[in-house]
């Protein structure tokens, strides 16, 4: 092996390293955005618990009450 097969070498380990890094960065961030998301929701779940549902085949979602 020559020098610059080994530093070629060298550098595509140094970016696959690099690029993996990266991907760990960017999936934590995501999950911790998740988290985030889920946690803003629970209390709007929990303030929904006493609300009438629409039955199954009522066609859900064509109208909207506004209780004042």
């Amino acid at each position: 092996m020559d020098l610059s097969s080994i530093a070629a070498a060298a550098s595509d380990m140094k970016a696959a390293e690099t690029q993996y890094a990266a991907n760990i960065k960017v999936m934590k961030m995501a999950m911790d955005t998740q988290k985030a998301g889920l946690s803003v929701l629970a209390p709007l779940d929990s303030a929904a618990a006493g609300v009438s549902r629409a039955a199954d085949g009522t066609g859900k979602g064509t109208l909207l009450d506004i209780m004042a």
